[in-house]
């Protein structure tokens, strides 16, 4: 399938008066198509991680940051380093889905206009059929008007899962989207997610703190590992987990 994302010699600096944190990725890889789980102790930078590959927060410096899309190679190292904040934003909207651990549902917004977002922040015309066939997806139809406040917190994360995949994007980027529902609630959504994800081509990039659950789902498991160099600074580097 070959890859969709590749990065080299990624590391971000983040400094307090007391404290100073590293994180090292020597190399990313992601494979189109596959399900990826990022494991960590808390605090090891997984949720930093994401940020950075979503172009949320920059890092403080990386060598290579390539998509591979069906238009070519964006190179987003290079819009990086000419804060080309236009071309940022229309790569992660175009590239990117984002489910965070709350949802990130607009609260203002009902169901339906949180599912057509996406599309009219890409100027795309939005049709209620096709957003009423995209909440069926998870039986979301009969909650299509509600405001997110009207959901359970499954309902919830199936509408923020939904809105990410809106666009078809090449990366989904998880961020503990199970972390607010019970055990069976959690291994339900996760594999919604990978069915959804596979169903439309997209790569999935899913932080979790459960390994049992990103072990049962996950293709390929990536884990940063902290290391205390002295009482006031810790490196954290990425490297293969194993299932």
């Amino acid at each position: 399938m070959g890859p969709v994302l590749a990065v080299t010699r990624l590391e971000k600096c983040l400094r307090s008066s007391a404290h100073r944190f590293d994180l090292h990725a020597s190399e990313i890889t992601l494979q189109r198509g596959r399900f990826y789980g990022l494991v960590g102790k808390s605090g090891s930078g997984k949720s930093t991680m994401l940020d950075i590959l979503a172009m949320v927060s920059m890092p403080t410096s990386v060598e290579t940051f390539e998509i591979y899309g069906g238009q070519g190679t964006v190179d987003v190292a290079k819009l990086l380093a000419r804060g080309d904040d236009p071309g940022i934003s229309r790569t992660r909207l175009k590239y990117f889905g984002y489910v965070l651990q709350s949802g990130g549902l607009f609260e203002f917004l009902t169901v339906r206009q949180n599912l057509e977002l996406p599309k009219r922040l890409a100027g795309i015309t939005v049709s209620p059929r096709d957003t009423e066939a995209l909440a069926d997806v998870f039986e979301m139809t009969e909650h299509i008007d509600k405001l997110p406040s009207a959901l359970s917190g499954g309902q919830r994360q199936r509408v923020s899962i939904l809105r990410a995949l809106s666009l078809a994007p090449p990366v989904v980027l998880a961020d503990e989207p199970t972390a607010s529902v019970d055990e069976t609630m959690a291994d339900i959504i996760v594999g919604e997610l990978k069915m959804l994800a596979k169903s439309r081509g997209s790569t999935v990039l899913m932080v979790s703190h459960d390994l049992e659950l990103i072990n049962s789902h996950a293709d390929e498991l990536l884990m940063l590992k902290p290391e205390a160099i002295d009482e006031g600074h810790t490196i954290s580097r990425l490297q293969p987990g194993n299932p």
